[in-house]
């Protein structure tokens, strides 16, 4: 998926995730590739701890401008590092 500019951005944020028919969380932000301006990975928080994770864009596997679809399960999200709480999109690559 490539996006670009701040406009681009808007759209995703507040996208619901999805794994299959399971809703896992929202986009709250995108991390951008500093020289290409690339989304290489989404801001979402999830379970019952409210983790914040950045999870990559290699994962998603279906999107439309409301959902993203994974193709890993809440699982994979499990072994992510912590994001800080930046809700607003970063530009420099995590």
């Amino acid at each position: 998926m490539h996006t670009s500019g701040g406009t681009d951005d808007e759209k995703l944020v507040g996208a619901e995730i999805f794994f299959g028919p399971t809703r896992i969380g929202q986009v709250e932000g995108v991390v951008r590739d500093p020289l290409s301006g690339r989304v290489r990975k989404v801001i979402t928080t999830y379970g019952p701890t409210k983790r914040r994770v950045a999870v990559p864009m290699e994962w998603v596997v279906q999107h439309t401008p409301t959902r993203l679809v994974l193709g890993v399960g809440s699982l994979s999200l499990d072994d992510l590092a912590d994001q800080a709480d930046a809700r607003r999109t970063t530009r420099a690559a995590a």
